[in-house]
Protein backbone atom coordinates (compact mmCIF):
# COMPACT_ATOMS: atom_id res chain seq x y z
CA UNK A 1 0.00 0.00 0.00
CA UNK A 2 3.34 2.41 0.62
CA UNK A 3 4.24 1.87 -2.42
CA UNK A 4 0.96 2.39 -4.96
CA UNK A 5 0.16 5.29 -2.53
CA UNK A 6 3.92 6.73 -3.05
CA UNK A 7 3.52 6.32 -6.95
CA UNK A 8 -0.22 7.90 -7.07
CA UNK A 9 0.52 10.78 -4.95
CA UNK A 10 3.19 12.34 -7.28
CA UNK A 11 2.73 11.40 -11.50
CA UNK A 12 5.79 11.37 -13.34
CA UNK A 13 5.54 11.28 -17.53
CA UNK A 14 7.88 11.01 -20.37
CA UNK A 15 5.95 12.86 -22.89
CA UNK A 16 6.54 13.48 -27.07
CA UNK A 17 3.52 16.39 -27.82
CA UNK A 18 2.18 18.91 -30.37
CA UNK A 19 0.23 21.34 -29.24
CA UNK A 20 -1.57 24.50 -30.20
CA UNK A 21 -3.37 27.47 -28.97
CA UNK A 22 -6.39 28.95 -29.90
CA UNK A 23 -9.15 31.67 -29.21
CA UNK A 24 -12.27 31.31 -28.81
CA UNK A 25 -15.56 33.26 -27.68
CA UNK A 26 -16.49 34.58 -23.80
CA UNK A 27 -19.76 33.33 -25.22
CA UNK A 28 -18.74 29.86 -25.10
CA UNK A 29 -16.43 29.54 -22.42
CA UNK A 30 -18.72 31.10 -20.05
CA UNK A 31 -21.60 28.55 -21.46
CA UNK A 32 -19.46 25.30 -20.25
CA UNK A 33 -17.46 26.55 -17.52
CA UNK A 34 -18.97 24.52 -14.22
CA UNK A 35 -20.36 27.74 -11.40
CA UNK A 36 -16.61 27.35 -9.43
CA UNK A 37 -14.98 28.83 -12.30
CA UNK A 38 -14.79 31.73 -14.24
CA UNK A 39 -13.24 33.13 -17.50
CA UNK A 40 -10.20 34.56 -18.69
CA UNK A 41 -9.61 37.86 -19.98
CA UNK A 42 -9.01 36.58 -23.12
CA UNK A 43 -10.97 33.42 -24.52
CA UNK A 44 -8.67 31.10 -25.11
CA UNK A 45 -7.67 27.33 -25.18
CA UNK A 46 -5.46 25.12 -26.00
CA UNK A 47 -5.69 21.39 -27.99
CA UNK A 48 -2.48 18.94 -27.96
CA UNK A 49 -2.21 15.29 -29.27
CA UNK A 50 0.87 13.62 -27.58
CA UNK A 51 3.04 10.24 -26.11
CA UNK A 52 3.40 9.62 -22.86
CA UNK A 53 5.73 6.76 -20.64
CA UNK A 54 4.66 6.87 -16.92
CA UNK A 55 5.83 5.43 -13.66
CA UNK A 56 2.56 4.23 -12.58
CA UNK A 57 -0.23 3.06 -15.33
CA UNK A 58 2.56 2.47 -18.76
CA UNK A 59 2.53 3.89 -22.00
CA UNK A 60 -0.56 5.88 -23.69
CA UNK A 61 -1.34 8.25 -26.29
CA UNK A 62 -4.33 10.85 -25.41
CA UNK A 63 -5.49 14.02 -27.11
CA UNK A 64 -7.24 16.87 -25.34
CA UNK A 65 -8.77 20.17 -26.01
CA UNK A 66 -9.49 22.59 -23.08
CA UNK A 67 -9.74 25.95 -21.89
CA UNK A 68 -8.13 28.19 -20.05
CA UNK A 69 -10.16 29.61 -16.50
CA UNK A 70 -9.83 31.03 -13.08
CA UNK A 71 -10.23 29.37 -9.87
CA UNK A 72 -10.49 32.00 -7.06
CA UNK A 73 -7.17 33.52 -7.09
CA UNK A 74 -5.75 30.92 -9.88
CA UNK A 75 -5.71 30.53 -13.44
CA UNK A 76 -5.44 26.77 -15.09
CA UNK A 77 -6.51 24.25 -17.96
CA UNK A 78 -10.26 22.54 -17.87
CA UNK A 79 -10.32 19.96 -19.81
CA UNK A 80 -13.16 19.64 -22.07
CA UNK A 81 -11.85 16.52 -24.07
CA UNK A 82 -9.38 13.88 -23.31
CA UNK A 83 -8.63 10.85 -25.60
CA UNK A 84 -6.69 8.30 -24.41
CA UNK A 85 -5.48 4.75 -25.22
CA UNK A 86 -5.44 1.44 -22.24
CA UNK A 87 -7.81 1.27 -19.73
CA UNK A 88 -5.23 1.66 -16.14
CA UNK A 89 -4.81 5.14 -17.66
CA UNK A 90 -8.36 6.28 -18.51
CA UNK A 91 -9.43 4.46 -14.74
CA UNK A 92 -6.84 6.39 -12.90
CA UNK A 93 -7.08 9.58 -14.33
CA UNK A 94 -10.87 9.75 -13.57
CA UNK A 95 -10.75 8.37 -10.00
CA UNK A 96 -7.47 10.26 -8.87
CA UNK A 97 -7.96 13.50 -10.21
CA UNK A 98 -11.74 13.52 -11.74
CA UNK A 99 -10.43 14.04 -15.20
CA UNK A 100 -12.61 13.37 -18.44
CA UNK A 101 -10.48 10.52 -19.87
CA UNK A 102 -12.33 8.56 -22.47
CA UNK A 103 -11.18 5.55 -24.27
CA UNK A 104 -9.91 6.06 -28.03
CA UNK A 105 -6.52 6.58 -30.04
CA UNK A 106 -4.06 9.18 -31.10
CA UNK A 107 -1.13 9.42 -33.14
CA UNK A 108 1.58 11.95 -33.66
CA UNK A 109 3.71 11.95 -36.50
CA UNK A 110 7.05 13.55 -38.23
CA UNK A 111 8.76 14.32 -41.26
CA UNK A 112 11.87 16.76 -40.71
CA UNK A 113 10.05 20.16 -39.47
CA UNK A 114 6.75 18.99 -40.32
CA UNK A 115 4.42 17.37 -37.46
CA UNK A 116 0.86 15.48 -37.59
CA UNK A 117 -0.88 14.76 -35.17
CA UNK A 118 -4.94 13.36 -34.61
CA UNK A 119 -7.27 11.58 -32.42
CA UNK A 120 -9.91 9.31 -33.42
CA UNK A 121 -12.71 8.19 -30.91
CA UNK A 122 -16.11 5.72 -32.11
CA UNK A 123 -14.45 5.34 -35.17
CA UNK A 124 -14.15 9.20 -36.29
CA UNK A 125 -11.28 11.17 -36.43
CA UNK A 126 -12.22 14.62 -33.99
CA UNK A 127 -8.69 15.96 -33.56
CA UNK A 128 -6.03 16.96 -36.12
CA UNK A 129 -3.12 19.10 -35.58
CA UNK A 130 -0.86 20.04 -38.27
CA UNK A 131 2.34 22.05 -37.95
CA UNK A 132 5.46 23.06 -39.32
CA UNK A 133 7.98 24.13 -36.45
CA UNK A 134 11.23 26.11 -36.25
CA UNK A 135 14.43 25.03 -34.93
CA UNK A 136 15.30 23.29 -31.68
CA UNK A 137 15.03 26.57 -28.77
CA UNK A 138 16.78 23.67 -26.50
CA UNK A 139 15.89 22.74 -22.98
CA UNK A 140 12.97 24.77 -20.86
CA UNK A 141 10.99 24.51 -17.70
CA UNK A 142 7.46 25.33 -17.48
CA UNK A 143 4.89 25.09 -14.79
CA UNK A 144 0.89 24.95 -16.13
CA UNK A 145 -2.06 23.86 -13.20
CA UNK A 146 -4.77 22.04 -14.83
CA UNK A 147 -8.07 22.39 -13.31
CA UNK A 148 -10.92 19.61 -12.57
CA UNK A 149 -14.03 19.02 -10.93
CA UNK A 150 -14.14 15.88 -9.13
CA UNK A 151 -17.62 14.30 -8.89
CA UNK A 152 -19.42 10.62 -9.62
CA UNK A 153 -23.06 9.68 -10.17
CA UNK A 154 -25.19 8.81 -7.44
CA UNK A 155 -25.46 4.82 -7.11
CA UNK A 156 -29.14 5.24 -7.67
CA UNK A 157 -28.77 7.16 -10.49
CA UNK A 158 -30.63 9.86 -9.18
CA UNK A 159 -27.69 13.11 -8.70
CA UNK A 160 -24.02 13.06 -7.39
CA UNK A 161 -22.94 10.66 -4.77
CA UNK A 162 -21.40 13.66 -2.62
CA UNK A 163 -20.05 17.16 -3.10
CA UNK A 164 -18.01 17.88 -6.08
CA UNK A 165 -14.42 18.48 -5.37
CA UNK A 166 -12.33 21.26 -7.29
CA UNK A 167 -9.09 20.21 -7.64
CA UNK A 168 -5.83 22.09 -8.88
CA UNK A 169 -3.05 20.22 -10.53
CA UNK A 170 0.35 21.44 -10.58
CA UNK A 171 2.58 20.33 -13.99
CA UNK A 172 5.84 20.40 -13.80
CA UNK A 173 7.60 20.30 -16.97
CA UNK A 174 11.31 19.95 -17.59
CA UNK A 175 11.71 19.87 -21.51
CA UNK A 176 14.97 19.02 -23.44
CA UNK A 177 13.30 20.15 -26.70
CA UNK A 178 10.84 22.67 -27.73
CA UNK A 179 10.23 23.69 -30.93
CA UNK A 180 7.61 26.41 -32.22
CA UNK A 181 6.07 27.24 -35.30
CA UNK A 182 2.72 27.40 -37.09
CA UNK A 183 -0.09 25.37 -37.77
CA UNK A 184 -3.23 24.78 -38.13
CA UNK A 185 -6.39 23.28 -35.53
CA UNK A 186 -9.11 20.84 -37.09
CA UNK A 187 -11.83 19.83 -35.01
CA UNK A 188 -14.87 17.72 -36.17
CA UNK A 189 -17.92 16.84 -34.43
CA UNK A 190 -20.00 14.04 -33.78
CA UNK A 191 -22.87 13.13 -31.54
CA UNK A 192 -20.88 11.50 -28.87
CA UNK A 193 -17.90 14.45 -29.01
CA UNK A 194 -19.51 17.51 -29.99
CA UNK A 195 -16.11 19.62 -30.86
CA UNK A 196 -17.73 21.14 -33.63
CA UNK A 197 -19.26 23.16 -31.38
CA UNK A 198 -16.25 25.15 -29.84
CA UNK A 199 -16.18 28.33 -32.00
CA UNK A 200 -12.82 28.80 -33.02
CA UNK A 201 -11.45 32.24 -33.54
CA UNK A 202 -8.07 32.46 -34.53
CA UNK A 203 -5.47 29.79 -33.85
CA UNK A 204 -2.04 30.83 -32.32
CA UNK A 205 1.31 28.91 -32.00
CA UNK A 206 1.88 25.35 -32.48
CA UNK A 207 4.61 24.16 -30.38
CA UNK A 208 6.55 20.60 -30.03
CA UNK A 209 7.99 19.30 -26.59
CA UNK A 210 10.00 16.28 -25.63
CA UNK A 211 10.75 15.73 -21.70
CA UNK A 212 9.34 15.33 -18.54
CA UNK A 213 6.02 16.06 -16.66
CA UNK A 214 5.67 15.42 -13.04
CA UNK A 215 1.83 16.07 -11.99
CA UNK A 216 0.93 17.21 -8.14
CA UNK A 217 -2.34 17.82 -6.24
CA UNK A 218 -2.03 21.41 -4.87
CA UNK A 219 -5.63 22.03 -3.99
CA UNK A 220 -8.62 20.52 -3.57
CA UNK A 221 -11.99 21.78 -2.51
CA UNK A 222 -15.21 20.58 -2.10
CA UNK A 223 -17.87 22.31 -3.75
CA UNK A 224 -21.60 23.19 -2.19
CA UNK A 225 -24.54 23.18 -4.04
CA UNK A 226 -24.22 19.58 -5.80
CA UNK A 227 -27.14 19.77 -7.89
CA UNK A 228 -25.68 22.80 -9.98
CA UNK A 229 -22.81 20.80 -11.27
CA UNK A 230 -24.58 17.96 -12.46
CA UNK A 231 -24.88 18.88 -16.21
CA UNK A 232 -21.30 19.65 -16.02
CA UNK A 233 -20.47 15.65 -14.73
CA UNK A 234 -22.95 14.54 -17.36
CA UNK A 235 -22.14 16.57 -20.22
CA UNK A 236 -18.36 16.33 -20.32
CA UNK A 237 -17.09 13.46 -18.35
CA UNK A 238 -19.63 10.75 -19.88
CA UNK A 239 -21.12 10.22 -23.27
CA UNK A 240 -25.03 11.00 -23.67
CA UNK A 241 -26.43 7.74 -22.70
CA UNK A 242 -29.72 8.06 -24.59
CA UNK A 243 -27.73 8.03 -28.02
CA UNK A 244 -26.74 4.29 -27.56
CA UNK A 245 -28.22 1.34 -29.08
CA UNK A 246 -31.38 -0.03 -27.45
CA UNK A 247 -32.00 -3.81 -27.22
CA UNK A 248 -35.06 -4.53 -29.21
CA UNK A 249 -36.99 -5.89 -26.07
CA UNK A 250 -36.79 -2.57 -24.35
CA UNK A 251 -37.67 -0.58 -27.58
CA UNK A 252 -41.12 -2.59 -27.27
CA UNK A 253 -41.75 -2.00 -23.88
CA UNK A 254 -41.33 1.75 -24.37
CA UNK A 255 -43.48 1.61 -27.50
CA UNK A 256 -46.01 -0.08 -25.27
CA UNK A 257 -45.79 2.24 -22.22
CA UNK A 258 -46.72 4.86 -24.54
CA UNK A 259 -49.78 3.48 -26.20
CA UNK A 260 -51.20 2.11 -22.74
Amino acid sequence: MARIQELLSTGRFQIDGLSIQFETTREFVCEVLPPCFEPVETPRGLARVSRWQSHVCGEFDTAIVGLMARYDNIEGFYTLLMVVSGDMPVTIGRELWGEVKKTGSARLHSNGSSMYGYAERNGSRIVEIEAELGQDLGPQSTDDLALEVKAFPSADGIGLQYDPVAVALCAHGSYASVREGAGTLTLTGTPWDPLDTIPVVSVGMARHVIGTSIYSCVRQDSLPNREAYLPYVYGRHYDDFTLFHTAGCFRNEAANQTEA
